[in-house]
C-alpha cells in the first residue's frame, strides 16, 4: 500500500507532526516562492497558514493528503537553453519541506566527503578550497565534468531502492514515491524545483562518489558538475573512462560537449572560479554561483521563474501513423440475415436480398458470426480447409460454438509446453514475468492517460503498482504470482475507470454481467483481443489449453490467456478509453434500459475502434522493427514456443510511456 493508505512510520510521523510542518512552512514563507499549478501564492496561504497546516498533519495521519498539480516553468541556463523547473503547490512545498527537515540529518550522513551542493555546512568556498589543497598534494590533471540533464534523468526505481537502504519506513518512501509519479509520467526524474530534490539527487549519486574514489582519484562534485583530480595525464583519461562507466550503471551519462581532460597549466573554470596554476580566481559574482541551501535554492528559482505553460500533447492512447493492413485479418459478420456460403473455392456472404461479398481464403484468419448470422455446411469445411477458424459470438463479444479443423499436430512442441508447466521452477518464473509485465503495462497505460489530467488518485495507483512489481520476485508460487496480479488490479481499475468522460467513468471492473457501457465495451474488444491471440497460438504451433499463470484445465485457454496479459492494456484497455474519449463510443452506441448492451451501430463502432487500432504500427521487442499488432502477436506466440522448448528467457512486450 502506499504512504497516503498507511499514514504510519517512524520518520512519516515525524513528518505529519504539527510541529515539523510549521518549521517547513516559516522557510517556504521567507523564501516567497511562486505559486504551483493550483494558483495558491504564499501570501495567500499565509491568511490561513495555522489552519492549512492543521488540516495537511491531518490528512497525512488519515491517508488522506493528495499532492496538487505542479506548474511547468522554464528559466534560462547560462549555455542559452532552457531548464524546465516543475513548481509544486505551496502545501506541498510544505511537505516536501518537512520530509527533507526529517531525512536530511539522516541521509547527509552517509554522504561522502566529495559532494559539497545543497548540504548543510558545506559550501562553494569549501569546494574550491578542496580543489587548491588537491592541486598541491600533486593531483595536477583534471577531468572536467557534467552530467547530461540529470535531475531529469533519474530512475526512480533505482532511486527508491537508494533510499529504502537508509529508509525504513514504507509509508515516508511511498510518500516520496507519490511525489515522484505526480511530477513525471516517465518513471525518471525529480523536479527541479521541489525543496525534496536536491536531497534525492545528492543521494542518488552518492554510491558513484565513493566508487570513483576508490578509483584512485579525488572527486569534487557540486550536484551534477563535478571535478576528477590525478596525478597523470592517462591516471585522468582512466578516471573519466571509469566514471563514464559507473555513470551509465545508474542509467546516466557523461554530456560530451561539456566533459573535458585538462591541466591546471592549462585551466579550467568551476563553480564560478577559473583555476590556472597555482592561482584561484573568482570569475562571477556570489549570486550567480549555485546555492547551497537547497530548499533557498528551489525557492528563488520558483520566484525568478517566467512561469509558461506546456504545450497540450495529443490524447494519451492517440493513434501513430497508419501503414498498410495485415494481409490475415478476420472477417465480421454481424449484421442479422447475412450468411456464409461457399462458391468453388471461395467463400462469400450473401445478404436477405441477395447481395454477394466474396472473401479470398488466404486472407482471412477467422471469420466471426453474430446473433441472427448463419452458415452452411458448405461454408464451414471450406473455412476449415483452409486453416480458417468460424466464432459463433454472442451479444457480448464471447465465443458461444467454434468450427476449425485440427490441423497438422506439433507434439513436440505441445510436449515441451507440458513440461514447462510441470517443471515448478521453470512455471513460475514465466509466470512471474507474464504478470510483470501486465502491471508494467498498467502503469504506463496509466501514465500516458494522466499526462494531461495530473489526477492525483491515477498517481497513487501507480505507486501501488510501482510496489507490487518491485514484491513480485518474491512470488513463492502461483497463487502468490496471481495475488500480486489481483493487487496491481485493485489498483488500476478504479484510477483507469477515471480516465473516461462522463458520463462513463466508473470504478470497478465487472466482467459478466457488464454494470455499465465502458465495462460492457472492454469486455468485448477483450474477447475479440482473445480471439487474435488465439489465433497466433494456433499458427505457431501451441497448444492453447498448456497454461502457467492461468490454470491448465479442460475448456480454458489457459496459454491464450498467459499470452493476453501482456496485450490487454496496450491493445484492448487503450483502445476503449481512446473510443470513449474520442467519441467514437456515445450514448448511442448502448441500450441501458434492461441490462447493458450493445446497439448494431455500437457493434459496427467497436469493430471499427479495434481494427483501427491493430492496424497501428507497434516496436517489436525481438526484432526492434515496426510491426502491425497482429505481425506482433505472432512474434509473441513464436518467443513464447521457444521459452518452452529451449528453455530461454521470454521477453514480453512491454508498453512505453
Amino acid at each position: 500500500m502506499t504512504a497516503s493508505k498507511t499514514g504510519s512510520g517512524p520518520f512519516y510521523d515525524r513528518v505529519a507532526a504539527v510541529d515539523t510542518l510549521r518549521r517547513a512552512w516559516e522557510k517556504v514563507k521567507a523564501n516567497n516562492g511562486a505559486a504551483g499549478g493550483d494558483g495558491m501564492t504564499v501570501a495567500r496561504f499565509a491568511l490561513v497558514a495555522e489552519s492549512m497546516i492543521q488540516r495537511l498533519a491531518g490528512a497525512l495521519r488519515s491517508g488522506q493528503y493528495r499532492p496538487g498539480p505542479a506548474r511547468r516553468a522554464f528559466i534560462p541556463k547560462k549555455d542559452g537553453g532552457l531548464r524546465p523547473l516543475d513548481i509544486p503547490c505551496v502545501h506541498d512545498r510544505v511537505v516536501q519541506g518537512a520530509a527533507t527537515l526529517v531525512l536530511d540529518p539522516v541521509l547527509d550522513k552517509a554522504f561522502a566527503d566529495s559532494s559539497f551542493a545543497y548540504r548543510r555546512g558545506r559550501s562553494v568556498a569549501q569546494a574550491v578550497a578542496r580543489i587548491g589543497s588537491l592541486r598541491r598534494q600533486g593531483f595536477t590533471h583534471v577531468v572536467d565534468g557534467d552530467i547530461r540533464a540529470y535531475f531529469e534523468r533519474i530512475p526512480h526505481d533505482r532511486l527508491i531502492t537508494k533510499l529504502e537502504q537508509h529508509v525504513d519506513d514504507q509509508a515516508m518512501v511511498d510518500l516520496i514515491w507519490l511525489w515522484l509519479e505526480t511530477y513525471s509520467l516517465t518513471g525518471r526524474g525529480v523536479p527541479q524545483g521541489a525543496p525534496i530534490s536536491p536531497l534525492l539527487a545528492n543521494l542518488y549519486l552518492d554510491a558513484v562518489d565513493d566508487r570513483i574514489e576508490r578509483a584512485g582519484v579525488r572527486l569534487v562534485r557540486f550536484a551534477d558538475d563535478f571535478v576528477l583530480l590525478a596525478k597523470t595525464p592517462a591516471s585522468a583519461e582512466k578516471a573519466l573512462v571509469e566514471m563514464t562507466r559507473l555513470l551509465a550503471e545508474e542509467g546516466l551519462e557523461i554530456h560530451p560537449e561539456k566533459t573535458r581532460l585538462v591541466s591546471f597549466e592549462e585551466g579550467f573554470r568551476f563553480l564560478g572560479h577559473v583555476f590556472v596554476r597555482s592561482l584561484i580566481v573568482r570569475e562571477v559574482q556570489e549570486e550567480d554561483i549555485p546555492d547551497e541551501d537547497a530548499i533557498a535554492a528551489a525557492e528563488r528559482l520558483l520566484t525568478e521563474a517566467e512561469a509558461t505553460r506546456p504545450a497540450e500533447g495529443s490524447d494519451a492512447t492517440a493513434a501513430p501513423p497508419r501503414e498498410r493492413s495485415d494481409p490475415v485479418f478476420p472477417v465480421y459478420v454481424i449484421e442479422p440475415g447475412r450468411r456464409l456460403e461457399a462458391k468453388g473455392a471461395r467463400l462469400r456472404l450473401v445478404d436477405d436480398i441477395g447481395r454477394i461479398v466474396d472473401l479470398p481464403p488466404g486472407q482471412i484468419d477467422r471469420i466471426e458470426l453474430g446473433p441472427g448470422t448463419d452458415a452452411t455446411l458448405e461454408a464451414l469445411e471450406l473455412a476449415a480447409a483452409n486453416a480458417i477458424e468460424i466464432d459463433r459470438v454472442n451479444g457480448h463479444g464471447e465465443v458461444t460454438g467454434r468450427y476449425e479443423d485440427v490441423g497438422p499436430e506439433r507434439a513436440r512442441r505441445h510436449l515441451a509446453q507440458a513440461r514447462t508447466v510441470l517443471d515448478p521452477a521453470r512455471r513460475l518464473a514465466l509466470a512471474r514475468t507474464i504478470v510483470d509485465a501486465r502491471l508494467r503495462n498498467q502503469r504506463a497505460l496509466l501514465r500516458r492517460l494522466n499526462r494531461t489530467r495530473k489526477d492525483a488518485e491515477i498517481a497513487e495507483a501507480c505507486v501501488v503498482l510501482n510496489r507490487t512489481i518491485r514484491s513480485l520476485d518474491t512470488a513463492a508460487d502461483i497463487d502468490a504470482a496471481m495475488g500480486y496480479e489481483g493487487a496491481g488490479a485493485a489498483a488500476f481499475w478504479p484510477a483507469f475507470g477515471r480516465c473516461f468522460p462522463e458520463p462513463f467513468r466508473f470504478g470497478r471492473r465487472s466482467r459478466r454481467p457488464a454494470p455499465d457501457a465502458a465495462n460492457l465495451a472492454v469486455n468485448v474488444v477483450c474477447n475479440m483481443l482473445a480471439r487474435d491471440v488465439r489465433a497466433v497460438v494456433i499458427r505457431a504451433g501451441l497448444h492453447p489449453g498448456f497454461g502457467v499463470l492461468h490454470e491448465t484445465a479442460d475448456g480454458i485457454d489457459a496459454a491464450v490467456h498467459d499470452l493476453m496479459e501482456e496485450l490487454r492494456a496496450p491493445v484492448a484497455e487503450a483502445c476503449v478509453a481512446a473510443s470513449f474519449n474520442r467519441k467514437a463510443l456515445t450514448a448511442d452506441s448502448f441500450v441501458l434500459d434492461v441490462g447493458t448492451r450493445l446497439t448494431r451501430s455500437g457493434w459496427a463502432a467497436v469493430i471499427r475502434a479495434y481494427e483501427s487500432w491493430v492496424a497501428q504500427p507497434v516496436r517489436s521487442p525481438r526484432s526492434r522493427r515496426d510491426v502491425l499488432w497482429r505481425a506482433l502477436m505472432l512474434e509473441q506466440a513464436y518467443a513464447y514456443a521457444e521459452a518452452c522448448e529451449q528453455g530461454t528467457p521470454y521477453r514480453p512486450y512491454e508498453m512505453d510511456y
